[in-house]
């Protein structure tokens, strides 16, 4: 096939889901009031509902808008941040225990980072056609992505533990550097060495590492379905075993699942593609709580029906991963200028302002050294196996 016939091939490939779209849209807008959405029957019903039917298309590419970021997603890593935030912030609440018991539920944040990294990762690798062999590729790019914002956030940590050292008022335990510390942060193996966290939301970062290492060497080792379903059902149900080092992925490992199914039914909206959310949010309710799998299941819902931009969501979600990392110690600094200014004792104004700087920080950080490396990651690109074929057609006419 020569280059004509490729362009004219994709001009109706294009041309036809264009048709597709146009035509849902119609139907859906004729038969239905705006903002509503309707449901299969069948036990499996409440799974199987249609998105939000105003210019969203059957598959997972309608939920992006201009900025190729699905909204939703974008807004529930946002509120997964913020809430963490108010959780560690509600600690220092303690003449408002009702609210800061309230706060406590932010946690919850974390096991929905996890939903979402299921989710968003798989798609993207599928959408990027990716291999097993572009192993290398996936760690570069997810270490470019992930990892000066990480670095950055150890070296203020060593930084404020020296300053706190030479600080006459300051009667915690004095910080000690440790090389082999360093280095087990670095390479993510804390949870496998006698060393602490410089800061315990360190651990969670462990997981997800641990599931770019599961899911970039094996989920991809194959693309039969059976294979993969097979995988998801062993990796999700491992979860019901208790493992002691609570820092493992498998003791969420049916959260992670939960995410990859639950992209799968969103590309295809099936009765059968329905069950393993569904299993896997029973498991979840069973080894996390069932607060933890009500939220994940309403978490769901939020990915299919919610379509709309909202700005502060969307900024919030920009700056996610930078104020998850940055907000303990931007906590700490505040909390110990709230001491010396003697306002300590009005928790309320000084959790305020502090989340307030929090987010300020957050910002300047994504900025600064975030969004640099969101750029820098992109410049690696996996080598598509669609490209290699038609590179070898074309090859083969000549």
């Amino acid at each position: 096939m020569n280059s004509s016939q490729c362009a004219a091939k994709t001009g109706q490939t294009n041309a036809k889901y264009l048709y597709l779209f146009e035509e849902r849209r119609r139907i859906t807008d004729d038969t239905l009031p705006e903002g509503e959405f309707g449901l299969h029957r069948g036990s499996l019903g409440f799974f199987c509902c249609l998105t939000k039917v105003d210019k969203i298309l059957v598959s997972l590419h309608g939920m992006y808008k201009e900025r190729n970021k699905i909204l939703s997603i974008q807004y529930l890593r946002g509120l997964a941040a913020l809430g963490v935030a108010f959780c560690h912030f509600g600690f220092a609440l303690t003449d408002y225990p009702t609210l800061s018991s309230a706060f406590n539920f932010g946690q919850i944040g974390v096991p929905v980072f996890f939903f979402i990294s299921g989710f968003i990762i798989v798609y993207s690798l599928e959408q990027s056609e990716y291999t097993t062999g572009q192993f290398f590729t996936f760690l570069v790019k997810r270490s470019i992505r992930i990892d000066p914002p990480y670095w950055a956030v150890i070296v203020l940590y060593i930084l404020l533990g020296y300053f706190l050292n030479h600080l006459p008022s300051y009667k915690g335990i004095p910080f000690q550097f440790n090389f082999g510390q360093l280095i087990s942060h670095l390479f993510y193996s804390v949870p496998f060495t006698r060393y602490q966290f410089y800061n315990h939301i360190f651990w969670t970062l462990c997981v997800e590492f641990q599931f770019y290492i599961l899911i970039g060497l094996l989920y991809f080792l194959s693309t039969n379905k059976a294979y993969r379903t097979v995988f998801l059902v062993v990796f999700g149900t491992i979860n019901l075993v208790h493992f002691s080092n609570d820092n493992l992925i498998f003791n969420y490992s049916s959260v992670f699942a939960l995410g990859i199914s639950f992209m799968i039914f969103c590309n295809n909206r099936t009765r059968l593609n329905a069950i393993l959310p569904v299993l896997f949010i029973c498991i979840a309710a069973y080894c996390l709580g069932v607060t933890v799998a009500v939220v994940l299941l309403i978490s769901c819902f939020a990915v299919m029906l919610i379509s709309k931009e909202i700005i502060p969501l969307y900024f919030l979600g920009n700056i996610s991963y930078s104020l998850y990392l940055t907000h303990s110690f931007i906590w700490e600094v505040c909390n110990g200028i709230f001491k010396r200014m003697a306002i300590v004792q009005y928790q309320l104004i000084c959790f305020g302002l502090g989340l307030l700087v929090a987010i300020l920080f957050a910002w300047l950080f994504y900025l600064l050294i975030e969004k640099p490396s969101i750029r820098l990651s992109k410049k690696f690109i996996y080598q598509r196996a669609s490209r290699l074929l038609v590179k070898d057609s074309s090859m083969q006419t000549r």
